[in-house]
């Protein structure tokens, strides 16, 4: 084929055919070259499509290939020990200088650089009167806790139900999704039951947080913010809500993440801030407070857990207290 058009291409030139000629003489020709082509791509992807298809589509198809290419795996073996290539993790060899990414940290633990921080520690800070970016700059970015004694915030109870019914009846339907209380059995607790059952019981407690967008959102409309939390702060996305009434309450570990506002609306509470795994046993002190009515705690998890109680309670107030977990880093 090549020596005859070769011989068609010399003939063309002594009979002086221009380059335009030679194109219309062989524009056929040419076209029959690139179908050729086509044609032959397309008997090479079509059954590669095929079988991509198949091995999507068909559990059965994938399954014996998967099956096949096994067995012709097991034959090669003699020549090819390709198992440490299986049972690696990585098939590209790192230098032995690179360090594996430490493991991430437990709920009750936290880096040994931060002790530094908390060792010398001997009482929490007050304040009052406060901006959030001075909270942030003095405490929260020293890993100290504060407490700050005008939060202002109050409420009782039967002005706090009220809010609820009027502004937020969705929340009243929500699920929490960590609940503590002595009003109903856990697999049959609903918000309406528990609120029912508070109007006629003496002697109860309640704790529970939301944690679903929709009831964290509606929580906001009766849960008010504390003057100090600004508005380019992350919205809380969770909340918590505890409430004792002529109870004795035992210390009890809640799991907060990230920055916390506590905003003490009736009552009071015993809390308690403990340092985290190295920085317990010894090296930094447990922090114990009582929070009073209208007072707000602020701290952030990277080095503290919390917990709560109450010892003494009021014969007649009942103990209430808000929790916002947020989103935090410093800038």
């Amino acid at each position: 084929m090549e020596e005859e058009l070769k011989v068609f291409f010399e003939e063309c030139r002594r009979q002086e055919f221009s380059a335009k000629d030679m194109l219309a003489i062989c524009r056929p020709l040419i076209w029959r070259i690139r179908m050729a082509r086509i044609r032959k791509w397309c008997l090479v992807l079509l059954p590669l499509v095929v079988i991509y298809l198949l091995w999507s589509f068909s559990d059965t198809f994938s399954w014996s290939l998967s099956a096949i290419g096994r067995l012709l795996l097991i034959q090669i073996l003699p020549l090819w020990d390709w198992t440490p290539y299986y049972n690696a993790k990585c098939l590209i060899s790192r230098d032995q200088s690179v360090q594996e990414l430490p493991p991430p940290l437990g709920k009750h633990e936290t880096l040994w650089q931060n002790c530094a921080l908390c060792e010398g520690l001997e009482g929490i800070a007050t304040a009052s009167n406060v901006s959030y970016s001075s909270v942030e700059s003095e405490y929260l970015e020293r890993g100290l806790p504060v407490i700050i004694t005008d939060t202002a915030l109050s409420m009782d109870i039967p002005n706090l139900l009220e809010l609820m019914e009027k502004r937020s009846p969705q929340w009243m339907s929500s699920e929490p999704c960590d609940v503590s209380t002595n009003l109903l059995l856990r697999k049959l607790f609903n918000l309406e039951a528990a609120v029912e059952k508070i109007h006629s019981t003496n002697n109860w407690h309640l704790q529970l947080r939301n944690c679903q967008k929709k009831a964290v959102k509606s929580s906001r409309l009766f849960l008010e913010r504390p003057y100090y939390y600004p508005i380019h702060l992350a919205p809380y996305y969770s909340s918590w809500l505890l409430a004792v009434h002529q109870q004795k309450r035992k210390q009890s570990e809640i799991y907060v993440r990230g920055l916390v506002f506590v905003q003490q609306l009736g009552g009071h509470f015993e809390m308690v801030l403990r340092p985290k795994n190295p920085c317990d046993g010894g090296v930094c002190p447990s922090l114990r407070m009582r929070l009073n009515a209208g007072e707000g705690l602020i701290f952030t998890t990277d080095i503290w857990s919390l917990s709560y109680g109450l010892e003494k309670p009021h014969s007649k107030e009942t103990s209430l207290a808000s929790i916002f977990e947020i989103e935090w880093q410093s800038d």
